[in-house]
């Protein structure tokens, strides 16, 4: 059965992306919402050339419907869940399970959330990351709690690349695997070797992974272990991508605005979401979010991940995929809020906080 991410109606499509709205009381300037509607985005709508302005949208969708392109991709591969047969696999992880697990959580593994999924008779398959606690139980129910903001990226994939990314999560990113179905895969298969205990000792790592969605758009792996034991945001994906950068994520116990590791570029925690730039009323301030989401702020780059910008997780495997995309990254851009000082603009936003954190001198050789 040939696999791929699925889009809003059910059809095939190299990726998309989804950000889920936290529940929210209606306020000034903001609707109410249950915590489960969302705005979507993917590469149909981007390569469409019928559309004269193309837009991250509010889909008509709820994600507890069983509607839409996160459930329908999911559904593709999980019907015969309860009795799995034939050539399609897959991997499931999350730092927090599911309850019907009926197992603890082991904090030592990644701080990392996702499903990977393939079939080995046509070489497909898909990667979905996201940053969604519980998520994702074929047997529910009801969906995890929709108190919080979340965001989700689809890839659509050929198998030799799970593979690569199957190697690098065997000793970066350390899922905490809690159902997989490895269909006829060897035990030497990379994807296999991902769903058996993984060494709990790995040596020191951070990696860049460059690879190829299955149609055609590069994107990047970036990930560290728990032995890394730096800012991941900060001294990693900064300096990976050769630019500035605003990161949403869960900020508990913040890391304050640095230089990177690489002595030029810096990384400074939104603090406030409005996406009333978008056309949807809707707007809420970080301690309302667990995105793991970050934009660059001159080059287009979009990244969707699954680890926070905290000191605990610095002891935490875990990862990002940074991709480029104008559109998505425009209108990231133009959602999110950094903390400065009352009534200035989002471009003298900016101008303080390079003014405040300049760069780091470069140390001589030897001190």
């Amino acid at each position: 059965m040939k696999i791929s991410a699925l889009d809003e109606t059910g059809n095939p499509v190299d990726w998309w992306f989804i950000y889920k709205v936290p529940q929210l009381g209606p306020g000034a300037g903001s609707d109410s919402a249950t915590g489960y509607e969302y705005v979507y985005y993917d590469s149909k709508i981007d390569a469409n050339p019928d559309l004269k302005q193309r837009n991250v949208t509010k889909s008509p969708n709820v994600l507890n419907s069983g509607n839409g392109a996160l459930n329908l991709t999911l559904k593709s591969v999980l019907d015969s869940f309860a009795a799995p047969t034939g050539k399609t696999g897959w991997i499931m992880y999350n730092d927090e399970m599911p309850e019907s697990v009926g197992k603890t959580d082991d904090g030592n593994k990644g701080h990392t959330k996702g499903a990977i999924a393939f079939d080995t008779e046509t070489n497909t398959g898909f990667w979905i990351l996201h940053s969604w606690p519980k998520f994702n139980d074929p047997g529910a129910k009801a969906d995890p709690t929709p108190q919080y903001g979340q965001t989700y990226l689809c890839i659509s994939l050929d198998i030799d690349t799970c593979r690569k990314i199957a190697t690098q999560m065997a000793d970066h990113q350390e899922p905490q695997v809690y159902y997989n179905h490895t269909a006829d895969l060897p035990t030497t298969d990379p994807l296999y070797i991902l769903t058996q205990p993984l060494n709990p000792k790995p040596p020191k790592k951070s990696d860049v992974l460059e690879l190829t969605s299955i149609g055609g758009m590069p994107f990047k792996v970036i990930a560290k272990n728990k032995q890394w034991d730096d800012d991941f945001w900060n001294d990693l994906v900064g300096p990976a991508l050769g630019d500035d950068m605003d990161v949403e994520t869960w900020i508990r116990g913040p890391i304050p605005p640095q230089a990177d590791s690489d002595g030029i570029h810096k990384t400074f925690d939104i603090k406030y979401i409005n996406l009333a730039a978008l056309g949807v009323h809707w707007a809420w301030p970080e301690t309302h979010d667990h995105a793991k989401w970050g934009i660059t702020l001159h080059s287009p780059w979009v990244c969707v991940g699954d680890i926070n910008r905290m000191v605990s997780q610095k002891k935490r495997g875990g990862g990002t995929i940074a991709f480029q995309n104008r559109t998505l990254w425009q209108a990231l851009s133009k959602t999110n809020l950094v903390l400065a000082p009352p009534g200035k603009s989002r471009t003298e936003v900016h101008q303080v906080i390079h003014q405040t954190h300049p760069p780091k001198k470069a140390q001589p050789i030897g001190l």
